[in-house]
């Protein structure tokens, strides 16, 4: 029985995706959230084996977006996460993509595709439904290399955070901050801290607040 639960800030869109996972035979949704910070809690009782998430989602504590996806990852590293949005943004897709994200289904997709979206990310194993393969086909590589720590960096400096800031909010050291940065801007080919901060608002890295 794979364990699931389901985040999205429209009720009517919950009822229809647990609808259609309740149906479905192997699958049990354990719980619905409509913010970051019901969904946390969800997911701190460990009664979770794939998240289904929309990308936006308001009003929570724990922000929505790329926050709140390394707020997930920084207390659940190992849990497979299916993104049902309605972005088709290639270079934020592939960005989602880096930090970790196992499925992304487009919701003008066929809901339907949601079942082997959840059974595939299980095991470990993508899946992307037609619409969202597609605009990966037209996304920048560049955003791959980034690993998750190296995302996050970037998207906390380019809020204006100091390195000793940064540092002191993900319990590193600031020689370690000061390296991913580096690193970071190396792989994107960003030479200063305002090609850096243009980088971050292209790719809609700092659309949530810190």
């Amino acid at each position: 029985m794979i364990r699931v639960v389901i985040a999205d800030d429209h009720p009517i869109v919950l009822a229809g995706m647990q609808q259609l996972l309740e149906r479905c035979a192997g699958i049990e949704v354990k719980g619905t959230a409509t913010s970051s910070t019901e969904l946390m809690k969800l997911l701190d009782e460990g009664l979770c084996d794939v998240l289904i998430t929309d990308y936006s989602m308001p009003g929570g504590i724990h922000g929505d977006g790329i926050k709140m996806l390394l707020s997930i990852y920084s207390r659940h590293p190992d849990l497979p996460i299916v993104m049902f949005t309605m972005l088709d943004n290639a270079r934020l897709l592939t960005i989602i993509r880096s930090i970790g994200v196992l499925g992304l289904q487009n919701k003008s997709d066929p809901n339907e595709l949601l079942i082997p979206a959840v059974r595939a990310a299980s095991v470990g194993n993508p899946y992307f439904s037609p619409k969202v393969l597609e605009a990966l086909l037209h996304a920048p590589q560049t955003a791959q290399w980034l690993s998750r720590r190296e995302m996050e960096v970037v998207r906390l400096c380019a809020a204006g955070m100091t390195i000793t800031e940064v540092a002191r909010l993900c319990h590193r050291s600031s020689k370690t901050i000061s390296a991913q940065k580096s690193t970071a801007m190396r792989k994107l080919g960003l030479k200063n801290d305002f090609e850096l901060y243009q980088y971050a608002t292209q790719h809609g890295l700092r659309n949530s607040e810190l």
